[in-house]
């Protein structure tokens, strides 16, 4: 088995990108095949280096490589021309010397008829020779359907009298994208064609390629689109980002595997898969055919869970390598324990890395925080007074102590809790106050209180 992914390198890999991508890498390394890597690079005002390195750098993140070296389209124009011209010696393709005019005149009427605009074939029996100037169209059947079986979408068929005679080589000279697609999947000897959805015409326009070659074609499995939580079309503010801003945001290759392998495939009742479980599960056909939904907090969960059942030590060196981290907070000693327990609630490592800040800088005790903080100050200065006293070395007796002192005083906890987390910490949002205290240090939380009390 081969499969490829074929994209064109005029902008980053997105989110449905990364998902084809994955799933035609599974779908080979499931039969022990091979995935390959093609780069659609033809239009060349579009076609730019930066986004060949990103999309190749976005794969490699993911933990995608392709077996053989990545092919450029553009590197293959002559086998293309070659291809082209012999087809028209056969008499598979015609050359069209129609005038944009007249193009434009015919498409006018048929619009007006409601018929759907393609060529009418004006110059398919004229035999003319090929020129410059002249464009070569394909001879699409006349008669009959053009049919295959799709893995994920069942059977797909249309009358070949819907399709047209597409052009195969512009008047320039250079080929089109579905006839260089055709015969690139031909040399390449590709097996399995997964990709989206938006490609079925294409696809019925490239079997007829690969049937004029009298060659065997591949088997076709096109996947729905992803959309947006709302079901339309993907924008940058709902997850269309490009993968690699995933990862400066945080989200670990892991997550972002799982992640995607879930939008549209299953398993029984699995929701984590190891890349061996994916090998040994996946299957193409199983992908459902309805289209999936983004979801930022489905994406936040698998990334919360492998954050928490990451190695503590190796996330801590992943972070520092790859996020900046204070100085100040380096030299705690207490900062793999920091990390440790701020793992827990986090969606991403810059979130993570956000939330560590308030471990080493005092919090600004603004008018508007101070609103929100409602505790006694002679009641405070009583427990920071008594806190002064508690054995900081073991985070059980600072919750012996705060148990004490809250009987003594015939309080609730969160009579208590809530304002001292804000001024510990400046947030309402934060772990608990053992926990806090513990991981602040004795010296810095009775500053922070000292600070409120003469605000």
């Amino acid at each position: 088995m081969k499969t490829r992914f074929a994209p064109s390198p005029t902008g980053h890999l997105h989110i449905g990108g990364a998902r084809t991508a994955i799933f035609a890498w599974l779908q080979a390394k499931a039969n022990n095949g091979k995935f390959l890597l093609r780069f659609e690079d033809t239009d060349k005002e579009r076609s730019k280096k930066e986004y060949v390195d990103s999309i190749i750098n976005s794969l490699k993140w993911l933990g995608i490589e392709p077996d053989e070296k990545p092919l450029f389209q553009s590197d293959r124009i002559n086998r293309h021309k070659e291809i082209a011209l012999d087809l028209h010696k056969k008499g598979l393709a015609y050359s069209c010397n129609v005038s944009s005019e007249r193009l434009e005149e015919v498409r006018k009427i048929q619009q007006q008829n409601k018929q759907q605009p393609r060529y009418d074939g004006f110059s398919r029996d004229l035999n003319l020779p090929h020129e410059e100037g002249n464009v070569l169209r394909f001879k699409m059947p006349l008669d009959g359907i053009t049919s295959f079986e799709d893995k994920i979408l069942k059977k797909i068929s249309i009358n070949n009298k819907e399709l047209d005679d597409f052009i195969i080589l512009r008047s320039d000279g250079s080929p089109t994208y579905n006839f260089c697609a055709a015969i690139d999947d031909l040399d390449m000897q590709i097996t399995n064609v997964i990709r989206g959805d938006d490609h079925l015409t294409n696809t019925l326009k490239q079997i007829n390629i690969l049937k004029a070659m009298n060659s065997e074609l591949p088997e076709y499995a096109h996947l729905p689109m992803v959309l947006s939580s709302s079901g339309k079309r993907l924008s940058k503010r709902e997850g269309a980002l490009d993968i690699l801003e995933y990862k400066k945001m945080g989200y670990l290759k892991e997550a972002m595997v799982n992640y995607l392998i879930k939008l549209g495939w299953s398993f029984k009742e699995q929701e984590i898969f190891s890349e061996s479980d994916l090998i040994e599960h996946f299957d193409i056909k199983n992908v459902n055919s309805s289209a999936a939904k983004f979801s930022q907090e489905l994406l936040d969960f698998y990334n919360n869970h492998y954050l928490k059942e990451s190695n503590l030590e190796e996330l801590f060196v992943y972070i520092n390598g790859n996020f900046s981290l204070s100085e100040k907070f380096m030299r705690n000693d207490k900062k793999f324990e920091i990390v440790d327990l701020m793992r827990e609630g986090s969606k991403n490592i810059s979130n993570l890395v956000d939330e560590l800040t308030f471990f080493y800088e005092d919090p600004d005790i603004s008018d508007e925080l101070m609103k929100n903080i409602q505790i006694d100050k002679s009641l405070l200065d009583s427990f920071k007074e008594e806190l002064k006293e508690v054995d900081f070395k073991d985070k059980l007796l600072i919750g012996v102590f705060i148990d004490s002192f809250l009987t003594k005083n015939n309080m609730k906890f969160p009579l208590l809790g809530k304002p001292l987390r804000l001024i510990l910490t400046g947030k309402s949002n934060a772990p608990s106050i053992s926990d806090l205290l513990y991981l602040i240090g004795k010296e810095s939380c009775i500053n922070r209180i000292d600070n409120y009390l003469n605000s």
